[in-house]
């Protein structure tokens, strides 16, 4: 099983490495070598594998593939429904090596892996429409990917111009980041800090979710950070002909309901759009430069 994970994580690196599967030609897509060794060799043991074993290969594979994608295209965004048919998409894999005769060709393994690659993808122009029009050549590779960055936790509060003493508890970082550098930070300098992020391992402050899953509530939090992430998904949103801009709009104003009184969402890049709106009774709206660009820091303080 350990062998057969182990594969599989170089899978998606490789999958990483050629793009998000949206090109008409799969020429360049097939099996890793390390996936194809382990295959020839150990094939029988995805026959034998338990329900229990299944089931968590099938998690992993999901999983990883998701990190993968959101990695090359951060604006890319999959709810429940999508993880489910991703889900089945790997299911129906599975089942097919398991059909492959012993031992098993080479040739007919890289057929296999050019079918899958086509279902892979549909299932993201569907879940991501907007994905068709964007890598429209034969071969996108690096060139064209909108890349999913982490940033140190220094380099963050600089960004957002935030000194951790002033911060009011308890701490949200939406989109903190696999690594959620900055929530680490924060906890210890004894600060009650959480984050959320859909590539994250979950844990007792960490939870594997996205902005809009994750459940907020009135006045619950001191300080609300998200740093090149929720505000940034919102200018795409916003600029893009196709952009689900209103959920962002409705999920904007619950996270500021969400505050404390005298709570503050940090955010970077503004969002002028809709800060303009404000009820000036209800907010206030701070803000200063990001050097070397237009764009500014924003604080939204809820009075």
């Amino acid at each position: 099983m350990e062998k057969l994970l182990e594969a599989i994580d170089q899978q998606m690196v490789f999958h990483q490495k050629v793009n998000l599967l949206c090109a008409d030609s799969l020429s360049p897509f097939g099996f890793t070598p390390a996936l194809v060794d382990y295959l020839q060799q150990q094939a029988r043991a995805l026959v034998n594998l338990s329900q229990p074993e299944e089931d968590y290969l099938l998690e992993r594979l999901v999983h990883q593939a998701l990190v993968t994608f959101s990695q090359a295209n951060q604006f890319y965004h999959f709810n429940a429904f999508d993880r489910e048919s991703l889900k089945k998409v790997y299911q129906k894999l599975l089942n097919q090596l398991k059909e492959l005769p012993q031992p098993i060709p080479e040739e007919e393994l890289q057929q296999l892996a050019r079918r899958h690659y086509r279902i892979l993808q549909g299932w993201l122009k569907k879940t991501n429409p907007f994905a068709k029009a964007l890598y429209t050549a034969e071969e996108p590779y690096l060139a064209q990917e909108v890349v999913c960055e982490e940033y140190s936790a220094a380099a963050q509060l600089q960004l957002l111009g935030i000194d951790p003493a002033k911060l009011q508890e308890p701490i949200l970082d939406l989109g903190c980041g696999q690594q959620a550098y900055l929530v680490h930070h924060l906890r210890n300098l004894g600060l009650e800090a959480y984050g959320i992020d859909r590539n994250v391992s979950p844990g007792k402050f960490l939870f594997q979710t996205d902005w809009f899953e994750f459940n907020v509530e009135d006045r619950q939090w001191g300080t609300i950070l998200s740093n090149v992430g929720f505000s940034n998904h919102f200018r795409h949103h916003h600029l893009r002909v196709s952009g689900d801009y209103t959920a962002y709009a409705s999920r904007y104003r619950q996270i500021l309901l969400s505050l404390k009184r005298e709570g503050v969402f940090y955010y970077a890049p503004d969002l002028p759009f809709v800060e303009q709106h404000l009820p000036l009774d209800e907010f206030k709206v701070q803000k200063q430069p990001v050097p070397g660009t237009s764009y500014h820091a924003a604080a939204v303080v809820r009075l």
